[in-house]
């Protein structure tokens, strides 16, 4: 009953309330009220609809959820078979032992990528080895029980490291326990585990976790089954590091005395033409991730107008484009150095290539089914999409194809001649690598090389849907100031073309850079072709929309504008110091006190490359002696001079500013800002005569409290 549908005759009220609120208002409201005038009678009406607004809520409007309370309980709380509510052990050794499981994989993920690689193990270890193996969230369970794993049983550790040799948020657990292990002395002769690491060797930490993670079991006297292996994603190579990781496991295995399968593959979805979806003439077609979920750190993804696009590049055969994206009305904000993911979509000329290849051209506009066979699999393609929307919205078809997955393609192989190269490609890792490293091999290029006439029509949809990755957004700085610019997102980006083995008719053309690019209908400036791609027409504007969405970064000005910057950037990592020179500019502008700001900024040559060139001479002349610009040119004259190389030399300018609380942040590649560490802790040792434990104790310090920030990419 809602409060204005209440009675207002008085008796019909008291009689559909229980008699605790029938006595309340017969003594509080119906014998204290006397009106002697219309005004006290209107009065006393709106106090007694007052009254009872207050005394009836909870009973007859604004009921309580009966299921509020779900909000708030622990995800181990489960109801069991009763209907009552049982607690989930956070025990490991318990859960191994009553699901009779015989290991435990852990994984610890900041990505998804080793999530993605503990769940594939976990399926294989039980379709080829009889295996069963719990696939666990390491923060599900407390992990001090790990030590009490029985000696009959095994653990596996994935591992990934980011940022500055951080474990992954569901890792922090297990980071403590091993502390806990090396200062408390714990011993744990009874554990075997085998380990395995994600990282990028262009950062300063490469492998970090996995390297702490190994050594404190070692040392607590733990028995690894077999030497830790690394991934390396600085050369690509993070699928077939993982592919070789799992060779050499899985013959270990086979010397521990188990029998391994031969196995057919067996799908995890099921994808099938659905001739229903066709009748149903819906023209609606879902044109970005079914998996992308708006939470507190990311909003939802919206398509957004561009509104302009401007080449940076003065000379040379690369683009640098600077592109201006309208928010509209939708329902996104951003702020200051935060990040905008941009979703691409594949090229048609790649999209045209896998449909001739599978053989189904004539299929392409046919509505799929997709369902999952088991509770670990999430359909990457939503039901009712066509093939070719799947193929060219929802799958990364350009992609390098893993060594495993050639080897997964024999069965379906058209001819005996289409079967003997995949297979050979696939077990033999060294002819694998000189293929990939001298074409670009998608799974749409290697099924034509094996077998150029005959299509591969045997290969079931669920494979290729299965085998495919999730198409994924890539990440760009934003550019601009939501103080100056609040409803327009400004990016920056160089488009990517990489030769394969120095060869220019053989082209890496870069995803989203590409597709950005032929959005924005400025000329190429490489002597390779760009890519044609699917884009969403918009009557307002010529360049039409692509979709987008915002992350939230940590990549922050400071709250005061008096604090001091030290800004290191090279080529696009330029991109947000442009929006906190802006803002600063104008805080400048409207008089309000700034502090210093010390700009150091690399790129190739100060005649093609310096960005933004007119718009800092602006803001110098602005900012007067409040900013002062160091530059780093690599190929200008016969000295190469970087900006780790310029960060050196004014090292004395920065430790004072470091010193006197300015904040200092670097953005790029994450090779240059490992150098500029390397520069400033060997300048810290010189001048503050540290050792090279406190030197890294002060840099700790200093990125903990939030001083020097990094946002920089492999």
């Amino acid at each position: 009953m809602a409060l204005f549908d209440l009675p207002l005759d008085m008796s019909e009220l008291q009689a559909t309330l229980n008699p605790a609120l029938q006595a309340i208002l017969s003594t509080t409201i119906l014998e204290t009220i006397k009106p002697s005038s219309t005004a006290d009678s209107a009065a006393a009406f709106f106090f007694v609809l007052s009254s009872l607004a207050y005394i009836t809520r909870g009973h007859l409007w604004d009921r309580p959820d009966p299921h509020y309370k779900v909000w708030f309980e622990r995800p181990q709380l489960i109801e069991n078979a009763s209907g009552s509510r049982a607690t989930a052990t956070r025990n490991i050794a318990q859960r191994l032992h009553e699901g009779e499981h015989q290991a435990v994989i852990f994984w610890g993920s900041q990505s998804g990528t080793a999530e993605r690689f503990a769940e594939a193990l976990g399926r294989e270890f039980y379709t080829m080895f009889g295996i069963s193996a719990l696939v666990a969230d390491l923060s599900d369970y407390d992990s001090e029980t790990i030590a009490n794993i029985k000696k009959e049983k095994f653990v596996v550790f994935i591992l990934s490291t980011y940022g500055e040799g951080d474990p992954s948020d569901n890792a922090a657990g297990l980071w403590d326990w091993v502390k806990l292990l090396k200062d408390q002395k714990i011993r744990v002769e009874g554990l075997r585990y085998i380990a395995f690491g994600l990282g990028n060797s262009n950062y300063k930490y490469y492998n970090r976790v996995l390297d702490v993670v190994v050594e404190a079991l070692n040392v607590a006297g733990a028995k690894a089954l077999m030497p830790p292996q690394r991934a390396d994603d600085a050369a690509g190579a993070t699928e077939e590091d993982f592919q070789s990781w799992k060779d050499n496991l899985f013959a270990m295995l086979r010397s521990m005395g188990y029998k391994q399968n031969d196995v057919a593959y067996q799908p995890t979805i099921s994808v099938d033409f659905n001739e229903e979806l066709d009748k149903q003439n819906d023209s609606s077609i879902q044109q970005v991730s079914t998996h992308h979920q708006q939470t507190s750190l990311s909003s939802a993804i919206f398509p957004l107008s561009i509104r302009s696009s401007r080449e940076l590049f003065t000379t040379g055969n690369r683009n640098c484009i600077h592109m201006e994206l309208d928010l509209g009305n939708h329902d996104l904000v951003y702020k200051t150095g935060d990040h905008i993911g941009i979703w691409p979509c594949n090229p048609d000329e790649e999209v045209e290539r896998l449909l001739a290849a599978l053989g189904v051209e004539d299929h392409r506009n046919k509505r799929l089914s997709v369902s999952a066979l088991d509770s670990s699999s999430k359909p990457k393609v939503p039901s009712g999409s066509t093939l070719e929307a799947a193929l060219r919205h929802h799958l990364e078809i350009c992609a390098p194809v893993a060594r495993k997955t050639i080897l997964e393609l024999a069965p379906f192989a058209p001819t005996p001649e289409a079967r003997a190269m995949v297979t050979e490609i696939g077990q033999d890792r060294t002819l694998y690598e000189q293929l990939t490293s001298s074409t670009h091999i998608t799974l749409a290029r290697l099924l034509q090389l094996a077998s150029p006439l005959d299509p591969w029509s045997n290969i079931p949809l669920s494979f290729v849907v299965d085998k495919l990755l999730t198409l994924q957004p890539r990440y760009y700085s934003i550019s601009s100031s939501s103080v100056i610019s609040p409803r327009r997102v400004a990016l920056t980006f160089l488009v990517v073309n990489k030769p394969i083995a120095d060869q220019e008719e053989n082209i890496i053309h870069g995803l989203t850079s590409n597709y950005m690019l032929s959005a924005s209908k400025l000329p190429s400036n490489s002597k390779a072709v760009t890519p044609s791609f699917q884009h969403i027409t918009d009557n307002e504007v010529e360049s039409g929309k692509i979709y987008a969405h915002v992350r939230k970064s940590k990549f922050k000005l400071p709250i005061t504008s008096l604090t001091p910057l030290i800004l290191i950037a090279a080529g696009t990592g330029f991109a947000p110091f442009r929006a906190f020179l802006a803002e600063r500019a104008k805080l400048h502008d409207l008089g309000k006190p700034v502090g210093r700001m010390l700009l150091f900024f690399g790129c190739r040559s100060s005649r093609s490359d310096f960005i933004y060139r007119e718009e800092l001479e602006r803001l110098k002349d602005t900012l007067g002696e409040k900013l002062h610009i160091v530059t780093a040119f690599s190929r200008d004259g016969d000295k190469r001079v970087y900006v780790q190389d310029r960060v050196a030399e004014e090292s004395q300018s920065v430790l004072e500013m470091l010193d006197a609380g300015a904040n200092m942040y670097i953005c790029g590649r994450a090779s240059m800002a490992r150098e500029v560490d390397f520069k400033l802790e060997a300048a810290a040792m010189e001048r503050k005569n540290l050792s090279e434990i406190e030197v890294k104790s002060w840099a700790d310090g200093l990125k903990k409290r939030g001083k020097w920030k990094v946002d920089v990419w492999g």
